[in-house]
């Protein structure tokens, strides 16, 4: 399995497995602990999770039941827009609980909001103090908003999680983290997810430049997304339900992309998000509300 070094000297395996509705938004029962238990018998080892997901507890769960040593995993969990501020570290706590963890290997501020962002990170920092957190870092954040991180932290970002697929390339923002030594991570690397709506025919999954590479290396159109991310040195995390599809997401090194064939997906990019932008994000996000 290969890892990254973070900049403060963490490592993180490249590839992780996403738990963002996996069978619905929200859904926490035992599909879900199963799913992720056959990530695990995959060789999968760091899992993404958020409070908003609702699936904390089906995490925690397959982590008990898998009898893996807590050291040789990677968890990660997000603070959401309405636990930000003042409500942060109890917001870690709980998912700490719902985890049945000690301790997180990654915590992450889901979406900016900037009103909130010294409060949120300062408890981040406390909590990294406390070594309860063994990085911190942060999702969809803009280079204004990560300037503004640069201001006042004590404890420099580790990590930024961004849309990123071919139809999204955001090389700008790639180029701005990976110069201020911030890991690139991709969520929804394949297009997005079937709980989006995003029909099949609008994802780079069937884009012919992917389709043909997929055929050219007799493999799949996501492994050649997912190596197109992993050779320019990205995290990808993407998320599936169906074993054979969790086996190929892991599966990526037995063929290697030209420069030529990386620049050619590079040019497919649309400045197309299926996901929300980070813009206008929290008006929506306000009002949608982490589970007990």
């Amino acid at each position: 399995m290969t890892t990254l070094t973070l900049n403060n000297g963490v490592e993180i395996p490249q590839i992780g497995f996403g738990t963002a509705a996996i069978g619905e938004w929200q859904q926490d029962d035992s599909f879900v602990t199963d799913t992720i238990l056959k990530a695990m018998a995959v060789g999968y080892r760091h899992f993404d999770t958020a409070s908003v997901y609702g699936n904390e507890r089906a995490l925690g769960r397959a982590i008990l039941q898998s009898g893996i040593p807590r050291q040789e995993l990677f968890v990660v969990s997000k603070v959401w827009d309405t636990e930000q501020g003042p409500k942060t570290t109890e917001a870690f706590e709980r998912s700490l609980e719902r985890l049945q963890l000690d301790y997180l290997d990654l915590y992450l501020v889901h979406w900016p909001v900037p009103a909130y962002t010294r409060e949120t990170w300062e408890a981040m920092e406390s909590l990294h103090d406390a070594r309860k957190i063994r990085a911190l870092g942060l999702s969809n954040f803009r280079k204004s908003d990560i300037e503004q991180i640069a201001t006042f932290a004590r404890i420099k970002p580790t990590y930024n999680q961004l849309e990123l697929h071919p139809y999204l390339v955001q090389q700008e923002m790639v180029d701005y983290c990976q110069f201020h030594k911030i890991a690139v991570s991709c969520w929804s690397p394949l297009g997005s997810g079937s709980w989006s709506g995003v029909e099949t025919k609008d994802k780079p999954i069937v884009d012919p430049v992917i389709v043909a590479l997929a055929d050219k290396y007799d493999v799949s159109a996501g492994q050649i997304i997912l190596k197109w991310d992993v050779q320019q040195g990205r995290i990808v995390i993407p998320k599936s339900e169906k074993l054979e599809h969790i086996t190929a997401n892991f599966s990526l090194w037995d063929f290697e992309l030209s420069d030529e064939e990386i620049q050619s997906i590079n040019a497919l990019n649309r400045d197309h998000r299926f996901g929300a932008d980070p813009d206008t994000a929290h008006e929506s996000n306000k009002n949608v509300a982490v589970p007990d």
